[in-house]
């Protein structure tokens, strides 16, 4: 068998590999267009910071070590440039020589990733200024602190309110930048929640607009851009930052009869199959089963890429393997001094599925109040009060004990506990690690009141 993989990235080598472990002989090829393989988006902040040292770090799997110690060999600076589905043929550009090759497979596994979105941005927008940066890929990171390191600059503008919009204002505070501009339609949470994150913000100075569309960016000068809203109000800034979110890189089969989301997502069953036959997808470009929705969506985040990444290839190879039966829509992240979690859905999408939805929100010890450290953590909890069922939650805590509890609310959504059922958890209790009520049970005993 001949297996051409689209992606070396962490599903691509995923796939890769869980081939390769069932079958020595099997033909399998990696291509990718880019320099780096197999790396953590999720660690660049933490890199511009410079809490992470070495750009080396965030790269789990080396070239060297995918095709020395799997034998399976890694094709950087190849873009593939079309692929007939009929013929089962890929056409790929060396990109360093310019040469065209066309490969027959038997098996096609599309892991393109995910792109930084600008689509949002007009189209006479300066996104090509020297100081306007994106941070997706290690190739980004790499640009954006060797500036940083090279240039004193002292104001920021970030244009998204998402994950890696938030964690990176703690990495411009770091290296230095004193005044930091953070505009989003939110922070993040659709809730209430988002206070906990405004005010945490606002301790360390940052000015927070929101609810406001940005129309363009354009260049003052060299070392000078302003970001233009759609109201007319101009923000000047040294260096402007792009982090409105992710979308499919899928543009390569648009035209194609690949079944895709209207966002360009690869359509997969539970299997990783697409709508081709022997064509598998996994990964930031391809879509991913939500449990609660009871529908695919798009949710570029790393756990399902990498589960997803070994089941395709692990049902490619022949082995039997379990369904991948979904995601409940959980995630984690920190801003600055505050710990943020969520799971479940939100309130404006548990309407549409038709729930009552009522919400409680408390704040708590994150531990024995006694306990030298301790403070205040908050638990919101989304249920039906009719049906008692679980919805979703969020957390906000001053570490990361406190918000991992977010793990106990999303096992509870994927077995679809009610509130009652949650009220009788055996919870660890320890000074260090939570009051004598865990601040889940607190959350879920003021829930309870609030049902009929």
């Amino acid at each position: 068998m001949k297996i051409i993989v689209i992606g070396a990235n962490a599903a691509g080598l995923s796939a890769a590999s869980a081939i390769r472990k069932n079958h020595k002989d099997w033909q399998i090829d990696v291509y990718d267009k880019g320099q780096y393989i197999s790396y953590g988006s999720c660690g660049i902040p933490y890199y511009v910071s410079d809490e992470v040292k070495s750009l080396d770090s965030l790269i789990t799997l080396t070239k060297e070590t995918m095709e020395n110690k799997r034998k399976i060999p890694i094709h950087l600076f190849h873009e593939v440039k079309s692929v007939d589905f009929e013929k089962r043929e890929v056409l790929i550009t060396d990109i360093k020589s310019g040469n065209d090759l066309k490969e027959k497979y038997d098996y096609l596994v599309i892991t393109t990733g995910g792109k930084s979105n600008t689509t949002k941005i007009s189209s006479d927008a300066d996104l090509d200024h020297p100081r306007v940066f994106k941070v997706h890929t290690l190739g980004h990171a790499k640009r954006l602190k060797d500036f940083l390191t090279a240039t004193k600059i002292n104001s920021a503008v970030i244009i998204g309110g998402g994950y890696i919009g938030l964690e990176m204002l703690e990495a411009y505070e770091a290296q230095g930048v004193k005044n930091l501009t953070l505009i989003g339609p939110r922070l993040n949470f659709r809730s209430e929640s988002q206070d906990f994150i405004q005010k945490e913000l606002e301790k360390h100075g940052v000015k927070i607009i929101l609810k406001k569309r940005v129309k363009t960016i354009k260049s003052v000068s060299n070392e000078k851009l302003k970001v233009i809203l759609a109201d007319g109000e101009e923000i000047e800034a040294d260096l402007v930052q792009l982090s409105i979110g992710v979308v499919p890189a899928t543009d390569l089969f648009k035209n194609t009869k690949l079944g895709m989301l209207d966002n360009g997502a690869i359509i997969i069953d539970k299997f990783c199959r697409t709508n081709i036959e022997n064509v598998y997808s996994a990964g930031d470009c391809a879509s991913v089963y939500h449990k609660l929705l009871k529908k695919n969506v798009y949710s570029p985040l790393a756990p399902a890429a990498n589960r997803l990444g070994r089941l395709s290839g692990s049902h490619i190879a022949g082995k039997k393997v379990d369904p991948f039966l979904g995601i409940v829509g959980t995630a984690i992240f920190k801003v600055f001094n505050l710990y943020c979690a969520q799971t479940g859905l939100p309130e404006i999408f548990a309407k549409e599925m038709g729930y009552e939805v009522q919400t409680s929100l408390i704040t708590i010890n994150e531990l024995a109040h006694y306990y030298p450290g301790a403070k205040k953590m908050s638990v919101l909890l989304r249920f039906d009060p009719n049906t008692h069922l679980l919805l979703g939650a969020e957390i906000t805590a001053p570490s990361s004990l406190g918000a991992k509890k977010i793990d106990v609310l999303a096992t509870a959504l994927s077995m679809k506990m009610t509130i009652d059922d949650i009220q009788q958890l055996d919870l660890a209790y320890a000074p260090p690690f939570a009051p004598t009520w865990d601040p889940i049970l607190v959350a879920v005993n003021v829930a309870r009141k609030k049902c009929k």
